[in-house]
């Protein structure tokens, strides 16, 4: 098995162990609705990884299949279309998503190495990058996000060449931040992007536990928020990171199953989830996005759902 495919399944194997949890007074709301269940049909899905919510109240989620499903926020499917494959008969799902200013979408092609951009009806437009360790390639693209002023972050992990860069919306690089360790600006695997209401760029830095805070033009180390762990305020595999219109932040992990929600500044206000399969329950959830009414959406990856809730 080669190295870009070997990665990920050892990471998924240290990650998806499952320890019993506990509730706790802040993390007992239900969830407010349960999105789709396993298959290919329309309306459903088979292992969600990312989700995005437009201001205007349309989701966009991808599975593992490689499919991207179009949704209202009030949970009515839309449409549909695949993204294209790295390889014949080998599907993999995108593990990033961002709305452009101008209101097309991109996704990370992660296997292929590229960023795509589509129309919000699922046109293909133009995509970039490419496989290689150099200057302006991916090994394996991940998490997304988006500026004020438009710029795209994307984040790319393989070993040494865990980074994050900065791109222009037509695909022009214009920075690359890397370092693979545990140090401050460095890596294990960067999942989740988003930037907070203070302008930083927010890193889920999945293997190391934590989430990081850039300077977004700079790239300068600007601090960090959780420790390994399970208790409130840890983080175990944070997998994917949110901020709301007040500035508050959301993360979910992989390793715990569950979601936390953060002050602006990073100080733990209340988690919510447990694992399991039940109604409000999380197994190995991997996307996180919040709308504007700080409603919450969770691409519930190996319980093949989405799942909407408030804090």
């Amino acid at each position: 098995m080669s190295y870009r495919l070997l990665l990920p399944l050892l990471l998924l194997c240290c990650a998806g162990c499952r320890q019993s949890a506990t509730t706790h007074g802040l993390s007992t709301q239900r969830a407010v609705q349960v999105w789709g269940s396993k298959g290919a049909k329309d309306g459903e899905f088979i292992q969600p990884r990312v989700i995005t919510v437009t201001r205007d109240g349309i989701a966009y989620i991808a599975d593992i299949s490689g499919r991207i499903q179009k949704w209202t926020v009030k949970g009515k499917f839309i449409t549909s279309w695949i993204a294209p494959k790295f390889r014949k008969d080998q599907p993999e799902g995108p593990e990033g998503v961002a709305i452009l200013k101008d209101g097309n979408v991109a996704f990370s092609n992660t296997h292929d190495s590229k960023v795509l951009i589509f129309t919000p009806n699922g046109k293909l437009l133009r995509s970039f990058g490419g496989y290689g360790t150099g200057l302006g390639n991916f090994l394996l693209v991940t998490g997304l996000c988006v500026d004020p002023e438009g710029y795209i972050y994307a984040a790319d992990y393989g070993g040494p060449f865990d980074r994050i860069s900065k791109w222009t919306p037509q695909g022009k690089l214009v920075a690359t931040w890397s370092g693979h360790g545990e140090g401050p600006r460095q890596f294990r695997r960067p999942c989740g992007l988003a930037i907070s209401k203070a302008g930083d760029l927010l890193v889920a830095d999945a293997g190391n536990h934590r989430i990081q805070r850039l300077d977004r033009k700079t790239g300068a180390y600007k601090g960090s928020m959780g420790s390994q762990g399970r208790g409130e305020g840890q983080l175990n595999y944070p997998f994917g990171v949110a901020v709301d219109h007040e500035g508050q932040i959301y993360t979910v992990e992989f390793g715990a199953h569950r979601v936390q929600k953060w002050s602006a500044e990073g100080k733990f206000l209340a988690r919510w989830g447990s694992p399991g399969h039940g109604r409000g329950q999380l197994a190995n959830p991997r996307g996180v996005a919040v709308d504007k009414d700080e409603n919450v959406y969770v691409a519930d990856t190996m319980n093949d759902r989405v799942q909407k809730f408030h804090f």
